[in-house]
């Protein structure tokens, strides 16, 4: 008994792949977005409230934020050590998020001003920090920021704190190491102000509905025939190898 416990609870060898190709895959949403708004011809408004202009910079964010990355790979693969049904409802979730997330990107797409916002305003000499942070304007639209709300950050890292949160066959330590690190991504948003405090609210609630949707719904049952040819292409493995 004890050893067929620690066979089936234990990170599955597929759910590394589907970790990373969901990592592609929800950029590649994230993108498609702003694709469409542009395609479309939407005119993108400011989602920016009194409240942002309180938050100030903290550059030492920076690190939460791109650490993210990993954290939503991670997603698949903690929550492939419980049951099934589970994983299949976890990513079901994800999923609808995604899908979610960009129909709104794309029919109620805003934009940040960089410039304006002054986030190209630095030190003499710059820490660490503040280059990292620099750098990663860089490399998401520059002087320019769009696909601000809903979050996926906040989408993804909700779903992926969810996927774990109260199951037992999760370690105590990863429950409590995925909340704490949802949490500084949630704050990592808005203080290296890649988005506004809209963007994150939308981001959380919109992960947290589809989450308890798919769980309450079995929307997982979607994935009911990419199981059966997973099964049937190991069983034909299995008997090639005899």
């Amino acid at each position: 008994m004890i050893e067929k416990t620690e066979k089936t609870n234990r990170v599955k060898g597929y759910a590394i792949a589907i970790g990373i190709a969901y990592l592609i895959l929800q950029h590649a949403f994230y993108l498609l977005g702003h694709y469409l708004a542009t395609w479309f011809g939407f005119t993108p408004f400011l989602p920016k409230i009194a409240l942002d202009d309180m938050i100030p910079i903290v550059s030492i964010f920076i690190i939460p934020y791109v650490w993210s990355y990993a954290y939503w790979a991670m997603g698949p693969m903690a929550v492939s050590k419980c049951e099934k049904e589970h994983f299949a409802d976890y990513m079901a979730a994800n999923l609808v998020a995604c899908l979610a997330g960009v129909l709104a990107l794309a029919f109620f797409p805003t934009y940040m001003d960089r410039v304006a916002e002054g986030l190209y305003e630095v030190s003499e000499n710059p820490t660490f920090f503040e280059k990292l942070r620099q750098f990663w304007y860089s490399l998401d639209g520059s002087a320019m920021a769009y696909n601000l709300l809903p979050s996926f950050h906040c989408i993804n890292s909700t779903l992926c704190y969810l996927g774990v949160a109260g199951r037992k066959e999760i370690p105590k330590w990863f429950r409590i190491y995925s909340l704490v690190t949802t949490l500084l991504i949630y704050a990592s948003t808005v203080f290296v102000k890649q988005h506004y405090f809209l963007d994150v609210v939308t981001g959380i609630a919109l992960g947290a509905i589809a989450y308890f949707l798919c769980k309450k719904f079995h929307w997982g049952r979607m994935f009911a025939p990419v199981e059966r040819l997973y099964a049937n292409w190991k069983a034909r493995k299995g008997e090639a190898t005899e």
